[in-house]
């Protein structure tokens, strides 16, 4: 029974702080904010899952082989993550839609959670400790966001057929979070882990700002750019 709610709690880290970053992320492409929903519920739905899949059994694979500590081992896992954002959102269906970039976003938050989700399962003999549980939730938003930042990038580089600039800024991105994260994923002793865990989450938090800001608005067609931009406008007119 215990275990049970220990992997329930361990989810609930792992995949909320996710859906968050996702509804964020897709709620001014739906309605009411559009006429109509700019992309495909199923899609955003089927990457979720997949994200899920592919990322337990990443998490998985890493732990076997000598676990994160490993600085080389650690390096593998960041470019098999975005290896596979790539295969995943090249695919013939996926290539040149504009809409192929939001679908990056809930791919990278699966695989963020199912690596927090095993992260919370090795520390659930402390995982009650408000400390522990406050370092998870960091590091749940920090994942979550570095990872939608690197899968709507990559999808970006998908729905213009350029797949390895956007691969290769990807990666750039996971690296220099990684820089930052590394010291807490050692378990450096505190304060220094509480601030390698933040300071990676200020870090992918500000790359969202440039993909929220210009990925995802930028994908769109120029028709559908000034659809939204008009509609923005008539939002915030007075009424008389």
């Amino acid at each position: 029974m215990a275990s049970n709610l220990d992997f329930f709690v361990a989810f609930l880290l792992g995949i909320l702080p996710g859906i968050g970053i996702l509804w964020v992320s897709l709620r001014r492409f739906d309605r009411p904010h559009v006429d109509h929903t700019l992309f495909d519920d199923r899609r955003v739905f089927g990457g979720l899952a997949a994200g899920l899949v592919f990322g337990t059994v990443a998490s998985v694979l890493t732990l076997s082989l000598s676990g994160y500590e490993s600085l080389w081992v650690f390096v593998a896992a960041v470019v098999l993550e975005e290896s596979f954002k790539l295969v995943y959102l090249n695919r013939r269906s996926y290539q040149g839609r504009f809409d192929t970039t939001f679908y990056g976003i809930p791919l990278g938050i699966g695989i963020a959670a199912s690596g927090v989700v095993v992260s919370a399962w090795l520390s659930r003999d402390t995982l009650y400790v408000p400390e522990t549980l406050g370092l998870l939730l960091v590091l749940s938003v920090s994942l979550g966001l570095v990872n939608a930042d690197t899968g709507s990038i990559i999808g970006f580089g998908a729905s213009r057929k350029e797949m390895w600039p956007s691969f290769l800024r990807a990666i750039g991105f996971r690296f220099a979070h990684a820089a930052f994260l590394f010291p807490f994923i050692l378990r450096v002793d505190e304060p220094f882990s509480a601030i390698s865990a933040a300071t990676s989450a200020g870090f992918a938090l500000l790359v969202y700002y440039y993909v929220y800001h210009r990925i995802l608005p930028g994908t769109l067609p120029e028709d559908l750019r000034r659809e939204l931009r008009r509609d923005r406008r008539r939002a915030f007119t007075p009424r008389g």
